[in-house]
């Protein structure tokens, strides 16, 4: 089997999936609780949440972002090689230190600002994040869908061997000490706001003397890098909505040609990211389901997990919506 550092793979056993919980702990604990229930009687075996733990947009009581975080750690700890969570594009931002935001409302202050002691070990555990997972049934996991650079094998290849700390440190190379404090200035010249301000609203930094005290800076020169551009693109597709039906399907053939690679033939891709009607939508010719647990499900009430079994050939998406669920 090929090893990618950024693919998880799964042989056998009763896999429940669940995706976009965005900070809902009244969702997330229904989902951990039916899945510890299901284990405890042999019916599952393994609990993956495809991305997008965090970035609640209700009040900020009802933001329970770290809460989650800091629940599934302890319970991979309890439950190792069974609890299971791929990085979503709402993670992404807080490893390279810029805002996400959608209209006027910006997503990353507050989780950065919660963080507190808990810092280091959330970002560890967020770095180590895999991106992509696989099972021997033919059915593969990631967050968002595939994206044009799936077809460009050195595109793909680099993300399954993706390092977020190696592309910071290259950008950090770039930004000697020197240089650093007219940097700030400028940056806050053209963004209309000094940096102090920027740093403290954005990345919860108060002094000059916090040794993060440049990482905005750092984030905002690595949104120009071309590497972070694919990387990007990877977590944010927006799958044929964005490109089409016929454009889509090639992304998607590749991507799985790809992840089949010293392991068995990838048929169908599992996704999350994108609002779908009834809780899920089959697509791509029958070879994607798209996954709908949480604030995507149109309605709420129609909020969908999945289970199937990993160890058991799977042709075609519909195949596997006799294992979807509803709470």
């Amino acid at each position: 089997m090929t090893d990618f550092p950024r693919v998880v793979s799964f042989d056998s056993g009763i896999t429940m999936v669940v995706t976009d919980l965005h900070g809902n702990w009244r969702l997330y604990e229904r989902y951990r609780e039916l899945f510890l229930a299901l284990y405890e009687q042999g019916l599952a075996q393994r609990l993956v949440f495809t991305g997008d733990l965090l970035h609640h947009m209700g009040p900020e009581e009802e933001d329970r972002s770290l809460d989650i975080v800091l629940d599934l750690m302890a319970l991979q700890k309890r439950l190792p090689d069974m609890i299971f969570v791929l990085l979503g594009n709402h993670e992404l931002p807080h490893l390279y230190h810029i805002p996400l935001s959608k209209g006027d409302y910006a997503f990353t202050p507050r989780f950065e600002s919660a963080l507190g002691s808990h810092r280091q070990l959330v970002m560890a555990w967020l770095e180590g994040l895999p991106f992509y997972a696989r099972a021997q049934a033919g059915v593969a996991l990631c967050h968002a869908g595939a994206f044009p650079g799936t077809i460009d094998s050195d595109v793909l290849m680099d993300l399954l061997f993706w390092s977020h700390r190696a592309l910071l440190e290259e950008i950090a190379l770039q930004l000697p000490e020197d240089a650093r404090p007219a940097l700030r200035e400028e940056l806050g010249r053209i963004l209309g706001v000094p940096y102090p301000t920027l740093a403290r609203t954005y990345l919860a930094v108060t002094s000059a003397e916090d040794p993060r005290y440049d990482d905005f800076l750092l984030g905002q020169i690595v949104t120009s890098s071309s590497r972070f551009d694919d990387l990007w693109a990877a977590f944010f597709t927006r799958n044929e909505r964005e490109y089409g039906e016929e454009r889509y399907g090639a992304m998607l053939t590749a991507l799985l040609a790809r992840l089949s690679q010293g392991y068995s033939s990838q048929r169908v891709l599992v996704t999350g990211h994108l609002a779908c009607r009834n809780g899920y939508r089959i697509l791509a010719d029958d070879r994607q389901l798209r996954l709908a647990s949480g604030i995507h499900a149109e309605p709420l009430s129609s909020c969908r997990y999945l289970l199937f079994d990993a160890g058991r050939p799977i042709t075609r998406a519909s195949e596997l919506l006799p294992g979807l669920g509803n709470i």
